[in-house]
C-alpha cells in the first residue's frame, strides 16, 4: 500500500434499512452510517453484500446515493458497491457513484455467467466504465468468489492493472484466507488490500494491508477499529472471533440487522429484502449465546 494513500483503515460495510414496501430507508441509513463513522471508521461502503446490494435495483441505489449527498453526507467517505451482472446496470451505478463524488466504487465481477478468461473479466469492467461515460472514479476490486465465482488472484489482478492502470486502487478480499491475502499484499504494494474478516485483520495490517471492509462494524464499530489500531489483546481477538463466527453461523446480514435493531431499540432495522428473512428472536438468542454475550433488551 502506498504510504501517502488515504485509502486505509476500517470501512463500515453497512446494512441497508428498508421500508415495509421494500424501498431503501434513507433516513435510517444516514443515521446508521453516521453511527459507524462516529465509531472510528474511516469510510462507509453501502450496497455491498452486507448491504443486500444484489437485491436492490440500480434505480433504488442511485436515488439513495443522491439523497444521502443531498442530506449533507461527505461522500468522499463513501465507497459504494456495484453489484450487478448486467453491463447497463453496472454502468448506471458507476455513473451515479461518480456523480455524487464518492471516494471510489467497490465493484464485484459479473456473477451469473462464468467468464471465459481473465481478459473476459476485464472486458466486463471496461464495458461498465464506457457505459458510465468513463467517469473519473477509482475502483476497488471486490474479491468474493463465494458469490461471484471469480477469484481475484495475482494473475487476474495483473490483467486488471494492465488494462486499467491507476484506476484500480485496491482490493477487498472477502475470502477470509490469510495466505491468499498475504500474497496480494506482497504482489501489489501499490494497492490498498483490505480483508473482510475481523479474525485476520491484525495479521493483514501487520503485513502491509490497508485494513478491513467488513460487516461487523454495524454493531461493533469501535471494537473493530481497535483491531486495526490497537491496543490489541488476546481478549479482543477472541471476542471478535466469537462474534463473527456466531453471526456467520446463524445467517449473516439478517443477524447483523437484528443486532443493530437491538442496539437502536428500533425493530425497523430488522426488515430485509426477499429472499432474506428477518432473524427470529430464537435465532438472536442463539447468536448471543454463541458469542458469549447477553442480549440487548428491546
Amino acid at each position: 500500500m502506498l504510504a501517502d494513500s488515504d485509502l486505509r483503515g476500517v470501512v463500515g460495510a453497512c446494512i441497508t434499512p428498508v421500508t415495509p414496501d421494500f424501498e431503501i430507508d434513507v433516513q435510517r441509513l444516514k443515521s446508521h452510517m453516521e453511527f459507524v463513522l462516529a465509531g472510528g471508521c474511516s469510510f462507509v461502503s453501502e450496497f455491498g453484500t452486507t448491504g443486500e446490494g444484489a437485491s436492490f435495483s440500480t434505480r433504488q441505489k442511485a436515488a439513495a446515493l443522491r439523497a444521502l449527498a443531498g442530506a449533507g453526507m461527505d461522500m468522499k467517505r463513501h465507497i459504494p458497491g456495484v453489484v450487478a451482472s448486467a453491463v447497463d446496470e453496472a454502468g448506471d451505478m458507476l455513473a451515479a457513484i461518480a456523480e455524487v463524488g464518492a471516494r471510489a466504487a467497490l465493484v464485484i465481477p459479473p456473477y451469473y455467467y462464468t467468464p471465459s478468461s481473465n481478459e473476459a473479466v476485464a472486458d466486463f469492467y471496461e464495458a461498465m466504465i464506457k457505459r458510465a461515460g468513463s467517469p473519473d472514479i477509482e475502483i476497488v476490486l471486490y474479491n468474493f468468489p463465494h458469490f461471484s465465482g471469480v477469484k481475484f488472484d495475482v494473475p487476474l489482478v495483473e490483467v486488471m492493472l494492465e488494462r486499467f492502470g491507476k484506476r484500480i486502487i485496491g482490493i477487498k478480499d472477502s475470502t477470509g484466507n490469510l495466505a491468499d491475502g498475504l500474497k496480494l499484499i506482497e504482489a501489489f504494494p501499490q494497492l490498498s488490500i483490505f480483508t473482510g474478516d475481523d479474525r485476520i485483520l491484525p495479521d493483514m495490517v501487520a503485513a502491509g494491508g490497508a485494513g478491513m471492509i467488513g460487516g461487523m462494524t454495524n454493531p461493533y464499530p469501535a471494537d473493530t477499529v481497535r483491531l486495526y489500531i490497537g491496543p490489541l489483546t488476546d481478549q479482543l481477538r477472541a471476542r471478535a472471533k466469537a462474534r463473527i463466527e456466531a453471526v456467520d453461523a446463524y445467517g449473516g446480514t439478517p443477524v447483523l440487522k437484528g443486532l443493530v435493531a437491538e442496539m437502536c431499540n428500533d425493530d425497523a432495522f430488522r426488515l430485509t429484502l426477499p429472499p432474506l428473512s428477518p432473524a427470529s428472536a430464537d435465532i438472536m438468542e442463539k447468536v448471543h449465546a454463541a458469542a458469549g454475550e447477553e442480549q440487548v433488551a428491546g
